[in-house]
């Protein structure tokens, strides 16, 4: 009898482990801050590598939505804290902005250019994630995504990936943004020089 309750335990402890593992996919819906916090696994270092929105002026050239990431930090209250870089009268700048959780899950609050909501739409927290905001400022309304990389260049498919969900959201594929060939501050991460 002991031995039937052992090997049941165990096959329960067996299909917990396996519901859980499903719940960290790289879909943004299952995004979990709480883990990310205590296994890193959106903190640390990421790069700019695009950025799409439906009013493409905003992350043009001295638009107030081109920002570059340089890292993500998780607080223990799953607030999440944003390291950028801008180009402000051609020279690098930092920028640091707190976001704070919704009532939704998944969903953030920050305070930048107007009141943001944002969400991670899908992710591979080794490779890339991809970012849904939508922006209201003195009554007007813009939508931005955001894809990061853990390098500064990610495959063709993944840049696939983001302009696929861009469209998806009402974005057109002029409006898409590849900011691998841009200057992106990188020089500047660490304390560098622009």
């Amino acid at each position: 009898m002991k031995l039937l309750l052992l090997l049941l335990l165990g096959l329960e402890l067996t299909l917990v482990c396996v519901h859980t593992e499903g719940q960290t996919s790289a879909i943004g819906k299952n995004f979990n801050p709480e883990k990310a916090g205590s296994w890193g696994i959106i903190e640390g270092e990421w790069y700019s590598v695009g950025l799409a929105s439906d009013k493409r002026e905003i992350i043009e050239e001295h638009g107030s939505m081109r920002v570059f990431v340089e890292h993500i930090h998780v607080f223990k209250n799953s607030s999440l804290a944003f390291q950028y870089h801008t180009i402000i009268n051609g020279e690098c700048t930092e920028l640091y902005l707190v976001c704070d959780k919704t009532e939704k899950d998944g969903e953030y609050y920050v305070k930048y250019d107007g009141d943001n909501i944002f969400k991670v739409l899908a992710a591979d927290y080794d490779d890339y994630i991809i970012l849904h905001l939508r922006n209201i400022n003195n009554g007007e309304t813009f939508k931005l995504m955001e894809l990061y990389g853990r390098k500064p260049e990610l495959s063709s498919n993944i840049k696939e990936k983001f302009v696929d969900l861009c469209k998806k959201h009402g974005i057109v594929e002029e409006n898409i943004l590849d900011l691998t060939g841009v200057d992106r501050c990188i020089q500047a991460r660490d304390g560098g020089e622009s």
